[in-house]
């Protein structure tokens, strides 16, 4: 059974409301607009693919819809498309964005079970995202 979000089944957050591209990037982003915009584009086209289409070595298929929904949502807040911030649902200036607290939230979701209503599947796809953002070596979370 795919999962859905919790903000999806009337959570107390109401959903986030697009803010203006920027030109900018957050600091410490190492990969470009086109680059971001590029996975966000992947990961939505994806979402219409079964499961075990999907090119994510990391991510069984139970995870694969939470996941993909991730990595748009981070790519969205990393291009200045999203005001909240994936898991924390905080809001900040863009693009000063704190990217390394938002992996520190995931792996809190992962390893330590904060933000129950959360799933892992979905923390994985923030942190995997970006790690990717921030390092130039990291792989891809969705392979082409």
């Amino acid at each position: 059974m795919a999962e859905t979000s919790w903000w999806n089944r009337g959570g107390a957050h109401p959903p986030a409301q697009p803010t203006p591209a920027a030109q900018a990037l957050p600091p410490g982003v190492v990969r470009s607009r086109r680059e971001l915009e590029q996975l966000r584009d992947d990961a939505l086209a994806s979402q219409a693919r079964q499961p075990e289409d999907v090119r994510m070595m990391w991510c069984s298929p139970d995870g694969v819809a939470s996941a993909l929904e991730a990595i748009v949502h981070t790519t969205r807040w990393l291009l200045g498309e999203r005001e909240w911030a994936p898991i924390s649902r905080d809001v900040y200036d863009y693009p000063d964005l704190p990217v390394g607290r938002l992996v520190g939230h995931a792996e809190a979701v992962i390893f330590d079970g904060r933000w129950p209503e959360i799933s892992e599947w979905y923390a994985g796809g923030v942190r995997r995202t970006a790690e990717w953002a921030l390092n130039a070596g990291k792989e891809r979370p969705i392979h082409q």
